[in-house]
């Protein structure tokens, strides 16, 4: 426990100075000041996603593992949150309803 706190720590630290050394595009708005850290599209969307049977899903996925799920007439798309976190978006139709999966 003691060297996973210490880890923290460090990652911490040096998140926190890597930031520090970034060129960040400050902007205003509406009197509040803005920070971007990432461009645009710095986090690419699934904009195509793939889907697993529920075998599949049961070799790849935790069991406990938190999904979102969308179901529309019958058919059921279920998003990892986990690859949300990476992504945080999936754009995708299920029947004829489109849907914008984000996290």
């Amino acid at each position: 426990m003691k060297s996973a706190i210490i880890g923290l720590i460090l990652i911490l630290c040096f998140g926190a100075t890597s930031m520090a050394q970034r060129d960040l595009k400050k902007e205003e708005l509406n009197g509040h000041t803005l920070y971007s850290v990432l461009e645009k599209g710095g986090i690419p969307g699934i904009y195509d996603p793939v889907y697993v049977d529920g075998k599949a899903a049961a070799i790849n996925y935790y069991d406990e593992e938190p999904l979102m799920v969308v179901s529309h007439n019958g058919q059921t798309h279920a998003y990892s949150t986990w690859h949300l976190d990476h992504h945080e978006i999936v754009n995708d139709q299920i029947g004829d309803i489109y849907v914008a999966a984000t996290w």
